[in-house]
């Protein structure tokens, strides 16, 4: 494996964690974008969406 897929996999580990851990997030703006899939745009589920990254950042005490 090179240099660049393990810090790849890595970072998709590590994103996995703070998901699972903000599956009821996740779930909220999943069903957000399913139910507007009709008409989905730029800032649709935009609240939700923001939910679910904050509790992802406050999980993995990052930012981005």
């Amino acid at each position: 494996m090179t240099q660049q897929a393990g810090k790849a996999r890595r970072l998709v580990l590590t994103l996995e964690k703070g998901v699972a851990n903000c599956a009821a997030e996740a779930t909220a703006y999943g069903k957000c974008v399913t139910a507007n899939l009709e008409t989905i745009g730029k800032h649709a589920c935009q609240a939700q969406f923001t939910t679910f990254k904050a509790c992802v950042q406050n999980t993995l005490k990052r930012k981005w």
